[in-house]
């Protein structure tokens, strides 16, 4: 049995500080492969997602970092001891189904390289397919790579190599809540379909990895279905691997602020106790570059020794899971009848956001949109978090206390309690950044933000908690929100305040 990686780093582009082994904030496409290495060598992590969805990417990875450190992976086998682990486009969704074709030519080749310099093999076995809706994409991948490898060993004599690994191993990355929700029926078809399609004659399956995405069901539902939908589909995975007779071993994406997971070098308790079930955590750009270096290599560690002992998500009965389908509806309405209502608001804020990495536009050429209705685009997780968080209009507020006070009057709240068990503290954590001043400001031009004004009442009412900073650095960034505003209101470029409240609040989004 291979070993499971417990921490995987990952290029998602949300730190506000510049990365310490390179000196700025910015990282291209060239600055990767350094950035592998270090998430290896310098902070212990175990896995590092190698994104070709959505962004360039240094197709000769493999060649690179072998090159750059060569003893190192000979003490330090890739794909036995650590892992390079491709997330892919996902062809049913990304124009440019031939960047499939090339990362798969990539796997191949990466075996033959590490065979010619005595490396293990193969070092790149295991891809990721983002957007995961049904088992039958997984299937397919497989067999288009399958019949791809044995083209390649066909004929010996005049082969281009040696069609090794034979088989891929897929990681379905769910993101949409009815997709964790239906993450154990996924489970069961992809083994029915795996076995009868052939391919346990070339690898049998012994285990699944599946991915619960929490950035873009953040965007599209809001925090609390965010954190409940990942809940069930953790469940819900287990039951379906047990009944499969597998091995599950969860991962999970999180980045540093709450609305998107709250997983930061200062939250690793939380997160663990938030989360049990989960054997694989993502760590962030944000994580790993806007917090000391001596505390970053902390807590992973942390995460590798409390992950690696595994723990089983806890069976949720059926009347939890309905409990859960409920509130995830009721914060949902509340949610998404802001949002829609404000889009226009948050695209106009998302041009000052700065970059971090050299991403593919995904309404461009080769790109995609993600509508979070008909008729209505966000920009992407970071930058929407971001967009908001530099107004003082932190997501995570957004319908929650509208939607607490009707899960109260519904009978819901004990429920809620014990399926989120952070709720108030991450709920008190974004409200330090809320800038009373703008939302009222800004309520002219749109009134749905008189929604929020009533999900901060209702928040201090239900939680508890304070929804105003209090602190000097929660109130100098309201401060700078307001500047923000104020010069958006002219037509001035604010990516340098954006960029400095980010350092401050210490994320990007």
């Amino acid at each position: 049995m291979r070993s499971i990686p417990t921490t995987m780093a990952t290029q998602h582009p949300d730190n506000a500080c510049a990365a310490f082994w390179l000196g700025k904030s910015f990282i291209d496409s060239r600055d990767e492969v350094k950035e592998c290495l270090v998430a290896f060598e310098a902070l212990g992590c175990h896995e590092f997602m190698w994104d070709w969805e959505g962004k360039y990417v240094d197709e000769a990875v493999i060649e690179r970092v072998f090159e750059e450190d060569l003893a190192y992976f000979r003490k330090k086998a890739l794909g036995r001891d650590i892992f390079l682990t491709y997330r892919l486009p996902n062809i049913w969704v990304e124009k440019g189904s031939y960047r499939i074709l090339r990362a798969f030519a990539n796997i191949l080749a990466a075996h033959d390289i590490a065979k010619d310099i005595g490396l293990h093999c193969p070092p790149v076995f295991e891809i990721i397919l983002p957007m995961t809706t049904s088992a039958d994409q997984l299937v397919y991948l497989q067999g288009v790579y399958s019949d791809f490898a044995r083209l390649i060993r066909k004929d010996p004599e005049r082969r281009i190599g040696s069609g090794n690994p034979p088989i891929i191993e897929i990681i379905p990355l769910v993101e949409d809540i009815p997709d964790m929700m239906g993450l154990g029926d996924l489970i069961r078809r992809y083994v029915s379909l795996y076995r009868r399609k052939g391919l346990a004659r070339i690898k049998e399956l012994e285990y699944v990895r599946p991915f619960i995405a929490r950035s873009d069901p953040a965007l599209n539902y809001g925090l609390v279905p965010a954190v409940l939908g990942a809940k069930v589909g953790l469940s819900r995975a287990y039951r379906a691997a047990e009944e499969s007779g597998l091995e599950v071993y969860p991962i999970i994406g999180c980045g540093s602020v709450p609305f998107r997971g709250n997983l930061s070098p200062l939250t690793v308790k939380r997160f663990l106790e938030e989360y049990p079930g989960v054997r694989t955590a993502t760590v962030q750009s944000s994580f790993r570059y806007d917090h000391p270096a001596e505390d970053v290599t902390k807590a992973v560690k942390a995460l590798n020794r409390v992950l690696a002992k595994g723990s089983r998500a806890p069976e949720m009965s059926g009347e939890e899971a309905r409990d859960a389908e409920k509130l995830i509806a009721v914060f949902k309405k509340h949610y998404r009848a802001t949002i829609i209502e404000i889009a226009p608001l948050i695209i106009e804020m998302s041009r000052h956001i700065p970059r971090r990495r050299e991403r593919r536009l995904h309404t461009g050429l080769f790109g995609y949109s993600r509508e979070i209705t008909k008729g209505v685009s966000l920009p992407r997780a970071i930058t929407f978090t971001a967009s908001l968080y530099s107004l003082g209009i932190p997501p995570e507020v957004i319908g929650t206390g509208r939607a607490l006070r009707e899960a109260f009057d519904v009978g819901l709240s004990e429920s809620l309690s014990r399926l989120y068990v952070n709720l108030k503290r991450d709920a008190e954590e974004a409200c330090a950044f809320v800038n009373r001043e703008n939302i009222a400001r800004l309520k002219g031009r749109f009134p749905a933000l008189a929604g929020v004004e009533e999900d901060l009442k209702w928040l201090e009412g239900v939680l508890g908690i304070q929804t105003e900073p209090s602190h000097n650095k929660h109130l100098i960034h309201r401060n700078m929100t307001s500047n923000i505003l104020l010069l958006l209101e002219e037509g001035r470029n604010v990516s340098e305040m954006v960029e400095e409240t980010a350092v401050l609040r210490g994320f990007m989004g």
